[in-house]
């Protein structure tokens, strides 16, 4: 009960803090339209932080918003033909902007002829985001983040990889669970606890599945994986594209969590 009262209560800050986030980052998109090119100085990166920045923020928001359409099992969603690549070209810029500005190097191994996928672009796109966030935020100045795509089967398996502090066992354990921050990411890196969870929600919501692996000061691997288009192509006709077929609200909710590994 108290963990629903926290979440009901975040989740009505975060409906008001929407607006605001969405003015703030329309001003900084006319302010980068109005002084490209006569920036001078640290202006120019200023500006760069202040938007990614924002973009993080609103990130945040749409997490926790998401996390309570999770935890009342509606979160439906619509799973179209795509590719990873593709999902991934809608967010590079941003993804590339947040690498550069923490000193990051960021490099993309995602081969174009992979099997199409099915997929919410959006939401997916906001998973490779949030692994790719926290790479960035977990590893050591001046470090590499790696984001890899490889067919597994029926799925294709995507990877974001990173050599930065890494974690114990007994805190991988816990990572997917909401509102989960272990002691020490408390008081090094400011964050919700709940990005990994709705990673695990969206992934899940795809009947794919999600693990990380991780050593301490080696770095860590967090994966997903999704079904391949053509496996699951029937099942998503017959209901209008909607995953209901890949998940069911019995039992734990979602049809394949036995296959979710912490």
């Amino acid at each position: 009960m108290p963990e629903e009262e926290d979440l009901n209560f975040i989740s009505f800050a975060a409906h008001e803090l929407r607006g605001p986030i969405t003015v703030i980052r329309g001003y900084l998109d006319i302010i980068n339209e109005e002084f490209a090119g006569r920036l001078q100085g640290d202006e120019r990166q200023l500006l760069d932080r202040l938007v990614v920045s924002s973009n993080r923020l609103s990130s945040y928001i749409d997490n926790i918003l998401n996390v309570a359409r999770y935890d009342r099992h509606h979160l439906k969603v619509y799973l179209l033909e795509d590719t990873v690549a593709n999902i991934y070209a809608s967010i590079a810029d941003d993804m590339q902007l947040r690498a550069s500005t923490q000193h990051r190097m960021l490099s993309i191994n995602i081969p174009d002829d992979l099997p199409t996928v099915a997929a919410d672009h959006g939401s997916i796109g906001e998973v490779i985001g949030n692994l790719i966030d926290n790479a960035i935020k977990y590893s050591f100045e001046g470090g590499s983040v790696t984001v890899s795509a490889e067919q597994k089967g029926d799925f294709v398996e995507v990877s974001v990889a990173d050599n930065g502090i890494g974690m114990p066992a007994n805190v991988v354990d816990n990572l997917f669970h909401k509102f989960y921050r272990s002691h020490r990411s408390r008081e090094a890196v400011a964050g919700t606890g709940i990005g990994l969870y709705i990673c695990k929600a969206f992934v899940e919501s795809h009947g794919g599945s999600i693990i990380a692996r991780s050593r301490e000061n080696e770095g860590s691997v967090f994966s997903f994986t999704l079904p391949i288009y053509a496996t699951v192509k029937d099942k998503l006709l017959e209901d209008g594209q909607l995953n209901n077929q890949l998940i069911r609200k019995g039992g734990g909710w979602i049809k394949n969590h036995a296959m979710y590994k912490g």
